[in-house]
């Protein structure tokens, strides 16, 4: 049974990242073909060294892709296909027995472009609800549209939940300061960069944070680390690809024993 009592969860590592569909980048066609088997493998092996409770992947392709993942990783999950353009699906991994899903885009009336999933993920006697969003981009709606679409589909994610999601982390297409970030943080949420002063570090390869990780203001006190994967770490030379994907992973560290909550 799932408990929703925070200060008995221990040290907890969150981890998000856009994969590019793992084809590796620079990819001469922005479409997912066969995933590269060598790139998943190496992403995996990379998540497995941050020792990740929770992982959360956007552009994952198809169910199978999802299946492979789980099968390097040794961890269970579920899988979301975009809902409009079925290519953007998401994923979240954890380990055997320890989360649940509980809702994603597809279950709504709502349009979502892309796709957003919530699960609940055991601690100890404690569980925090996810959210792994992909955001749209003007790249197949228009920078005004997208726009404005980001904002509904955030909206609709966080109504999805009735005291809303704990975390919501994933890639929002919209580096903040934007109508989004404005949102969250007039939701009583807080950017974990922004907390931790690491707003510096972009998330993805040509610079920018698009990619974020929000936590409810009244868990920012657990949040004891912030950390994205150095650029020069994320090299890959392979066909003509130079990195693992155009996004760089993202984690969060929170402990739920911390007695100034």
């Amino acid at each position: 049974m799932f408990v929703s009592v925070h200060n008995y969860m221990k040290e907890f590592n969150i981890l998000s990242h856009n994969v590019f569909w793992f084809q590796g980048f620079p990819s001469p066609v922005d479409r997912p073909p066969e995933l590269d088997v060598e790139v998943l493998r190496l992403l995996c092996a990379m998540y497995q060294d941050l020792n990740p409770d929770v992982i959360c992947l956007q552009e994952i392709q198809s169910e199978h892709v999802f299946h492979e993942v789980c099968r390097h990783l040794g961890m269970t999950g579920f899988y979301c296909e975009g809902k409009e353009s079925s290519k953007y699906g998401g994923a979240m991994f954890w380990h055997p027995h320890r989360g649940r899903q509980i809702l994603d885009s597809r279950a709504i009336k709502a349009r979502t472009q892309r796709m957003w999933q919530i699960a609940e993920v055991i601690g100890t006697n404690a569980c925090l609800s996810i959210c792994n969003v992909h955001l749209p981009s003007g790249s197949e709606l228009g920078l005004e549209q997208a726009a404005t679409q980001r904002l509904v589909e955030i909206k609709e994610s966080i109504r999805s939940v009735e005291t809303g999601p704990d975390i919501i982390l994933g890639d929002f297409n919209e580096a903040p300061p934007g109508p989004v970030s404005n949102f969250l943080n007039n939701s009583d949420y807080v950017d974990s960069a922004v907390l931790t002063d690491r707003t510096p570090y972009p998330t993805h390869i040509r610079g920018g944070r698009g990619d974020i990780i929000w936590v409810k203001n009244e868990l920012k006190r657990t949040l004891c680390h912030y950390n994205v994967v150095k650029i020069q770490d994320f090299t890959y030379s392979d066909g003509g690809k130079q990195y693992l994907s155009d996004h760089l992973p993202l984690w969060i560290t929170v402990d739920m024993n911390c007695n100034e909550i």
